[in-house]
């Protein structure tokens, strides 16, 4: 089995964890459902989390994400063939200005090297998320010492390349290294550990676009 199989336990729990901080930052927006809620992510891979979007009632429609991977995408055509998945980089999105209610990038920054280019995909990202939508990036907030083709992602990174939007941040994901022997021999100790900040290797960061009458927005919020 693939280490990064939603099969391994850990990686199951892991996956459960985020799911329950997105249902908390769903429901602070005092959603029920998210029924003409319209998504697109930036680096969706196999669609996973647009798929749980229509899980959580969202008309598949109103689904959309591109990837640079053909395989993914393929993948996505085959799958989930209402959702609409392009192929090409998240630096020139093929979608309308302000046109989604909620716009995500999850382990997308850390793996590209190149500032410039993480700004134009940020850049993206704004231009397509309506004013006073939500723009949700999760990343690593840690080096990963086994994989030198990745970089953490600190928060000073994400409001240099949203600068106009507010930001809470979450530390999240108890490190995979812990996660998935915990997750095979010992699930039970998954939530007490997660608990400790100092073990969390993962962040989310949720923005908000200001509106378009919106005044200059406050200084970031940081929450643990």
């Amino acid at each position: 089995m693939s280490r990064h199989s939603i099969l391994e336990p850990g990686n199951l729990l892991m996956v459960q964890e985020r799911e329950r901080l997105l249902q908390r930052i769903f429901r602070k927006q005092r959603l029920d459902s998210l029924d003409g809620i319209r998504a697109f992510e930036a680096g969706c891979s196999t669609a996973y989390n647009l798929r749980l979007m229509v899980q959580w009632g969202g008309d598949p429609r109103d689904q959309a994400g591109i990837d640079l991977d053909p395989q993914a995408v393929a993948y996505c055509h085959a799958h989930s063939p209402e959702i609409r998945v392009h192929a090409g980089s998240a630096e020139a999105i093929p979608e309308p200005d302000e046109s989604f209610d909620l716009t995500l990038a999850f382990t997308l920054f850390s793996s590209v090297p190149d500032e410039e280019v993480s700004a134009r995909i940020a850049r993206e990202m704004f231009r397509v998320t309506r004013p006073g939508g939500l723009i949700l990036v999760y990343d690593m907030r840690r080096r990963n010492p086994g994989n030198g083709s990745v970089h953490p992602i600190a928060a000073d990174d994400v409001r240099r390349w949203f600068p106009r939007c507010p930001m809470r941040t979450y530390s999240i994901t108890l490190a995979p290294p812990i996660a998935r022997p915990v997750g095979r021999y010992a699930p039970w100790l998954y939530g007490p550990l997660a608990a400790v900040p100092l073990l969390r290797s993962h962040a989310m960061h949720v923005l908000r676009r200001p509106s378009a009458t919106a005044p200059e927005p406050p200084a970031p919020i940081i929450g643990a």
